[in-house]
């Protein structure tokens, strides 16, 4: 029979908030790289800038991380926020993983990459849906559902417009470092776009996990939106037209998916104890 000690539970337990220090160590090495290094990317101008917008968008979210890791334990409200955090690094750190030109903190790269994803999987598995429901007040669940459905499926057909033509031999508009796949092509549509779709269809449907998880969705929606004002701002600044199109889209978004978080968090109520398990295998 296998047992497990009362010195190791406590420990294995407490594994976001060692994951969200580590990440915030490794987050702010990485960020200051890329703001105090001479041209820490090696990509072209623009490119260079949207990256350092990201990274001070990025270092400004690690105390919040921190703090949502400490809290997530025993706060639902802090617990969704600190999985919202940890989808926008896994996103964000795969691009700089596979889409920049490697650096002296590839490796960190990854690292991120791969603890954020560790930590996100574990932070949602260990949430007992079914206790956490009646805490939510789901009477506009049905309207967010076709917002996220709306959302996902413009972007997807927005790039799809880009990538169909290479069907045929063209090649799409964007492209990556040294003509390699864009990495938001990648990840929008083969993770984040599909991601999204479902939830809101999970919340058109009266899902019962379907509300930790559009929670999780908007807070990144929110973060991913904030960096691309932060590129836009960061382009503008040096002279550049920023594309305003999708500022103004993402502004829109941003605007609905906080106040929809700001009015939820306000009405979210109490779930009954035990709604986090100690341990992702364990009841």
């Amino acid at each position: 029979m296998i047992t497990t000690s009362s010195t190791t539970t406590p420990l294995r337990s407490r594994f976001g908030e060692v994951a969200s220090w580590t990440l915030g160590v490794f987050l702010l090495i990485t960020t200051l790289y890329g703001l105090l290094a001479e041209h820490a990317y090696r990509l072209d101008r623009r490119l260079e800038l949207e990256s350092i917008a990201q990274d001070a968008l990025t270092l400004a979210t690690v105390p919040v991380l921190i703090w949502a890791g400490r809290r997530s334990r025993t706060s639902l409200r802090a617990h969704l926020l600190w999985l919202g955090l940890l989808s926008y690094l896994a996103y964000t750190y795969f691009i700089y993983a596979v889409g920049v030109p490697q650096n002296q903190v590839f490796l960190l790269y990854t690292a991120i990459l791969g603890l954020a994803v560790a930590a996100l999987v574990d932070g949602i598995g260990r949430i007992d849906v079914h206790v956490t429901a009646p805490a939510f007040h789901r009477s506009d669940d049905r309207g967010i559902g076709w917002f996220l459905i709306a959302v996902g499926c413009a972007f997807a057909a927005l790039w799809l417009v880009d990538l169909i033509p290479s069907v045929w031999g063209s090649l799409p508009s964007t492209s990556g470092v040294g003509g390699l796949p864009y990495p938001v092509y990648v990840a929008d549509l083969a993770f984040t776009l599909p991601a999204v779709v479902a939830t809101g269809a999970a919340l058109v449907r009266g899902h019962v996990a379907a509300p930790v998880l559009g929670a999780v969705v908007l807070v990144k929606i929110v973060t991913m939106g904030l960096a691309i004002w932060a590129m836009a701002i960061a382009i503008l600044v040096d002279g550049g037209v920023p594309d305003w199109p999708v500022a103004g889209l993402f502004a829109v978004m941003i605007a609905v998916c906080a106040t929809v978080l700001v009015c939820g968090a306000r009405r979210l109520g109490h779930p009954a104890r035990h709604w986090l398990r100690p341990t992702l295998w364990q009841r």
